[in-house]
């Protein structure tokens, strides 16, 4: 028997099945419901309040929480129609998404799908060539690909344009194949997308293939977000309720971002008409393994399980068509290839962008977001390895986290015990983000909160109380409203998580027997890891302490490289060569990991002498 789930606000509503929660509801309805766990239970997130026929556990929630009426989504199952209200707190609101990058630029102009215009010579009884040898002679391409469609249409084409056309062509592994044939020679259109497809967020851009200029950009969140925060929970997802959902929602996203383009295109062209779904001929995605299996609808499941096996990291080249994208049906869409379950499409764009692998110099890439990726090498090596960082950054599992939305926190100083915050949008703060917590974290250090194994030191600030979870220290309060703080939990959480990249980056090092003062440059890869302090991310022992001078922000390396690749054969052939050198470091079982963990899983680390500058500003600082 199904029953009606409305949300508000938005007032949408969808039919579910007696005894679905409702976060299934909301998965269904395409509403976004705070669900960092993917529906376990344990993040407490996704708070609802229910107005209707429903049962409900009680789970993470407090018991004063749990009087006033908020429930749990994924704990409380529908019996009857209800209305379902998703307070601000659970509400997945505007998001700061980096659509930037810095790096190389395409050495030439062959993009994926090109546009060639022809002036034939008629044809007599002294040059009787064939309509199609004609074409292709002239194309210089003998081995054109051509549907038989476009051949049959091919005479009435010829010949109404007076012998000019304008044919579009795709470049595939060294073929060509015809995509569209039109009369005279005014031209087609020709647009791609390249698209970072992130687990959090997805940002694109609609490029003129014709000139390689950017005509438009868009960002949105991953629509998966309700299925859970981590690429381990939606992959649970997918076994548990099948991967077609999951696929559905990414594709929706993407469609998504295509509508927003095209708009944000016609607004720029003033004599356009109608849509330009049809314009986009090409397109090129970039990102990590489990995304690319969920786009195509690959059944992710063994990528979780050891010995950690994609079914493919160089996804053949698909049609927009095959997947259900808004596109030209025939439009390619090439996926980037990726080295491993854990180094995925979206590094290889990261490393082509910087091009640390064309350099002779030592290069470390690190890569933050809800995982933590990190390569290694120069032209003549590369090494890579994947650590299970965890949301933390992302702002999840911090009982005072959020995504990087309107009123997160993103930067914090203190000095004489004051604490000053910044929020995104300047709104009232809700939160603190990833950025924001690591400048806390270190300015907390530094002033003496917190203690080397990261512990809130009771006696500092009438700041530090006591919670349910050890001691905790409010950041901001506002008259009658809930405090924003952080408690042991929650720095634990964030020292794990930084401890796992720095670890990620030590056991590299050590693999190739070198250390991290051999290091010429550091490029810092993905939309959170441009927003943070370095000096702070360096205190916390989150980044190496080398000089300033060394580090790089790439900003949103994975759109860029897809750009490349969407623009360059020549990008495209160094972007296999990238996934053919790199060898792929495990770490799930190595004991190298572990040690270097353990010792990283203090502030900033257990050997000082790794971070001199930070003992220096340490020292600077006594006890206040």
């Amino acid at each position: 028997m199904g029953h009606k789930v409305t949300f508000f606000p938005g007032n949408v509503t969808v039919e579910v099945q007696d005894g679905e929660t409702v976060l299934d509801a909301a998965v269904a309805a395409g509403v976004q419901v705070n669900s960092v766990c993917g529906g376990r239970g344990t993040c407490g997130k996704c708070l609802v309040i229910i107005d209707g026929p429903a049962e409900s556990e009680q789970g993470t929630l407090s018991p004063e929480e749990y009087r006033l009426g908020y429930r749990l989504a994924c704990r409380t199952a529908v019996h009857g129609d209800l209305s379902a209200f998703i307070p601000e707190g659970s509400q997945v609101s505007e998001h700061q998404i980096l659509a930037a990058y810095h790096g190389r630029g395409a050495p030439e102009l062959t993009p994926l799908t090109e546009v060639r215009r022809l002036d034939l010579k008629a044809p007599s009884l002294e040059d009787n060539l064939a309509d199609l040898e004609r074409v292709t002679c002239a194309l210089g391409t003998p081995d054109l690909l051509v549907p038989l469609p476009l051949l049959k249409d091919l005479p009435r084409v010829l010949r109404e344009g007076g012998w000019q056309l304008s044919l579009m062509l795709s470049r595939q592994d060294g073929t060509r194949r015809l995509m569209a044939v039109e009369k005279g020679a005014k031209g087609i259109a020709n647009y791609g997308m390249a698209i970072d497809i992130g687990t959090t967020t997805l940002a694109a851009e609609l490029v003129d293939l014709n000139t390689g200029r950017t005509v438009a950009q868009a960002s949105d969140y991953n629509r998966q977000l309700v299925c859970g925060e981590d690429v381990l929970s939606r992959i649970a997802y997918a076994e548990d309720k099948g991967v077609e959902r999951l696929t559905e929602l990414v594709v929706d996203t993407v469609n998504g971002l295509i509508a927003q383009l095209c708009a944000e295109r016609d607004k720029q062209r003033r004599f356009h008409s109608g849509t330009c779904d049809d314009d986009i001929a090409s397109i090129v995605v970039s990102a990590n393994t489990s995304m690319v299996h969920m786009l195509l609808g690959l059944d992710p499941t063994h990528i979780r399980y050891s010995p950690y096996i994609p079914i493919t990291n160089v996804p053949p080249v698909l049609t927009a068509s095959e997947i259900g994208l808004r596109a030209q049906p025939d439009a390619p869409v090439l996926c980037v290839p990726g080295r491993s379950s854990y180094v995925g499409g979206d590094i290889t764009s990261d490393i082509l962008l910087s091009g640390m692998h064309l350099s002779e110099d030592l290069a470390l890439l690190i890569d933050m977001g809800t995982n933590g990726e990190v390569v290694l090498g120069n032209r003549d090596w590369m090494i890579g390895c994947s650590t299970s960082a965890g949301p933390a950054f992302e702002g999840g599992e911090v009982s005072c986290g959020m995504r990087a939305m309107g009123g997160a926190i993103d930067k914090v100083s203190i000095s004489e015990r004051e604490v000053s915050i910044t929020t995104i949008g300047n709104a009232r703060p809700r939160g603190i983000c990833g950025s924001g917590l690591i400048d806390l974290i270190a300015q907390m250090f530094v002033h003496r909160y917190l203690d080397k194994k990261g512990r809130i030191d009771t006696a500092t600030s009438e700041r530090v109380r006591s919670s349910g979870r050890g001691m905790e220290f409010i950041i901001h309060q506002e008259a009658g409203e809930k405090p924003i703080a952080v408690n042991d939990d929650d720095i634990a959480g964030v020292i794990r998580t930084k401890a796992a990249i720095y670890a990620g980056c030590s056991v590299l090092l050590r693999t190739v027997g070198r250390e991290f003062a051999d290091l010429d440059r550091v490029y810092i890869a993905g939309g959170f890891g441009n927003y943070i302090n370095i000096d702070n991310a360096q205190t916390i022992g989150l980044l190496p302490d080398l000089p300033r001078e060394r580090f790089e922000l790439l900003g949103n390396a994975s759109l860029g490289g897809a750009k490349l690749c969407l623009l360059s054969e020549k990008m495209r052939k160094e972007a296999l060569e990238i996934y053919s050198m790199m060898t792929y470091l495990d770490l799930s079982s190595s004991n190298a990991f572990f040690d270097q963990y353990s010792s990283a899983l203090f502030l900033p680390h257990t050997d000082l002498g790794q971070f001199p500058a930070v003992a220096e500003r340490l020292a600077a600082r006594p006890r206040e």
